[in-house]
């Protein structure tokens, strides 16, 4: 992506996605023993992970209302934003909803 693009996003959105994205790889650790670094692991991680999916769908929701009645560049801007974060919260209910699932069977 380009600069251009980029500034299209948002720094708060990309960063709200860098979040999500980056905790994708740490469910691998959900288990860990709730000691040292595994309380962040074990029970931060699980409870940001659900507020930024909130967090992701409520940004996506407020993209899709801002483009009612806007011209047509507005609406490319608000459709890329709201596909970002409906894919990011795609991953975040692929990956950490297998996680999640598993607890209901322990």
């Amino acid at each position: 992506m380009s600069g251009i693009e980029l500034n299209r996003i948002g720094a708060m959105r990309l960063v709200l996605i860098a979040l999500a994205l980056l905790s994708l790889p740490l469910v691998v650790f959900a288990d860990m023993a709730p000691e040292g670094i595994g309380v962040f692991t074990a029970y931060i991680v699980p409870a940001v992970v659900v507020m930024l999916f909130f967090v992701l769908m409520l940004d996506a929701l407020m993209n899709r209302v801002f483009m009612i009645e806007q011209p047509a560049e507005v609406q490319a801007r608000n459709r890329l934003r709201m596909w970002l974060d409906l894919g990011t919260a795609a991953a975040l209910l692929v990956v950490w909803g297998t996680y999640f699932r598993s607890l209901l069977y322990v």
